[in-house]
């Protein structure tokens, strides 16, 4: 213990006599080793100094170093945005990362985004599958999602191999991308879809079959059609492939399957696949008598889904009736999920009898917010001249007292659109003293690059402006 201490003291004196040659006036702070300005040049170390002035880009920010559960928050703030602004920083992180939830919020970013960048990467976690390397399954179903989103033909190959995947849930995955994806798949692999659907235990592996089930009629595969037709007329099999089928036959459109469908449609008792076969019907090309089914469905079929499968149907329809029996079902349809497929399939008409019936829905404050919300956004998915005016005449209304958040959720979703002509709608966001909607209004204005408007957005980053405004304005939130 004595000879320890001896040998700190002699280390200590050492120290002190190197430090008084190298520095003599040591006490001297101007001159103490501390100050990296008393050292050699070759030994100064040259700190970063702080700029208060400049910016930082508090998501990327942190994007880069945050946390998991932190970037997870960003990730859920920018897939709700549509927000494209870091995808390529997003694409570094991908590949670094091994948290699943985070690799998928970023692909459903960029799904929703349409980034193209990360297609690659994508396709390097199929490859990972059909390679038998190591992979997060999680990870790999969010890539083909992307994958079939955008479209990514060349990827098809590696999700046909993958069909054959021992992890259900994989070729699961597999076979709806390959139907989402559709375009032109070679005849021979799709065959591969078929044989797998003949040799599936229906009941052991049910969400494998049904989706291979919707795949081929997505494909519009005519050699899967005897198989489909069986599957629709046998009870004994699960429901759900039943109905599934029933859509994939109408799809692929063989003129002796109609009647099969139809007959179904009239003759069964359960209610769910009577809709299937609706739907399966309406998909049926070249049947100009489709029209009065639909009309008859919802106009009398008890059934709401039925009703709701209808009014879908009858949106491309210019046939005598429709529109007058769509705005009535709007107004008196008992159930919220009819009225808001009457609302939609009445935006799609070229009538301005029938915009003018959406726009005065809208402004009245009489009707259910749910169904005059849904009026908004089919007037503003059809661009129908007028929205304009009749926000402004909700805003007028609801302007200094907005109880039930009408007005706030009409701009939250006007931040989300694409579309120029709502720039003065934008513009009177800015002008309200609830910090949310000054926020969706720079949004919107950003998410439609109107320039007029952008030294309007910069004026909101000074004092007295609510700190998550002027946080919108620097950093998009």
């Amino acid at each position: 213990m004595v000879r320890s201490k001896s040998a700190l003291i002699l280390i200590l004196l050492v120290s002190e006599i190197l430090i008084s040659q190298e520095s003599p006036n040591r006490l001297d702070v101007a001159t103490s080793p501390l100050n990296s300005n008393s050292l050699p040049d070759s030994m100064r170390v040259n700190l970063p100094v702080e700029n208060p002035s400049e910016e930082v880009d508090r998501r990327k920010s942190v994007l880069l170093n945050g946390i998991d559960s932190e970037v997870a928050t960003i990730l859920t703030e920018l897939r709700r945005e549509k927000n494209e602004k870091y995808n390529d920083v997003l694409k570094d992180i991908l590949q670094e990362t091994r948290n699943s939830s985070i690799a998928t919020g970023i692909y459903s970013l960029w799904e929703e985004t349409s980034y193209k960048a990360g297609l690659v990467i994508a396709e390097n976690e199929l490859v990972k599958v059909v390679d038998e390397l190591a992979f997060e399954p999680a990870t790999v179903k969010a890539a083909m999602s992307y994958l079939a989103k955008l479209k990514h033909f060349k990827s098809q190959n590696l999700l046909i191999e993958i069909v054959d995947n021992r992890n259900s849930e994989i070729a699961t995955s597999a076979v709806r991308a390959i139907g989402l994806m559709g375009g032109a798949v070679d005849a021979a692999r799709i065959k591969r879809l078929l044989d797998k659907l003949k040799a599936e235990d229906p009941f052991v592996e049910e969400e494998l079959v049904a989706a291979l089930i919707v795949a081929l009629g997505d494909l519009r595969y005519g050699p899967a059609a005897d198989e489909l037709i069986a599957i629709v007329d046998d009870a004994s099999i699960p429901a759900v492939h039943r109905r599934f089928a029933c859509i994939s036959v109408g799809k692929i459109g063989r003129i002796e399957d109609y009647e099969v469908i139809e007959r179904i449609y009239y003759e069964t008792d359960d209610a769910n696949l009577r809709s299937y076969a609706l739907a399966g019907l309406a998909e049926f090309p070249n049947r100009d008598d489709i029209t009065a089914v639909l009309i008859q469905a919802l106009k009398r079929d008890s059934f709401w889904r039925i009703r709701m499968i209808a009014a879908e149907k009858l949106s491309e329809s210019d046939a005598p009736g429709v529109r007058e029996l769509l705005r009535y079902k709007i107004v008196n349809d008992p159930v919220k999920q009819v009225r808001i497929a009457s609302v939609h399939a009445l935006g799609k008409s070229s009538n301005r009898r029938d915009w003018n019936f959406l726009i005065e829905y809208f402004v009245n404050s009489k009707n259910p917010s749910d169904i005059r919300l849904a009026s908004f956004l089919a007037l503003t998915e059809n661009r129908i001249l007028g929205t304009e005016k009749a926000v402004f005449s909700i805003m007028d209304r609801l302007w200094k007292e907005d109880k039930e958040r009408f007005l706030e959720f009409i701009c939250l979703e006007a931040s989300k659109i694409e579309w120029a002509a709502l720039a003065t709608v934008y513009e009177r966001m800015l002008n309200h003293e609830n910090w949310v909607i000054q926020v969706y209004g720079i949004r919107g204005i950003r998410r439609n690059n109107i320039v007029s408007l952008m030294n309007r957005i910069n004026s909101f980053d000074r004092e007295g402006i609510d700190e998550r405004v002027r946080r919108e304005v620097r950093h998009g939130g």
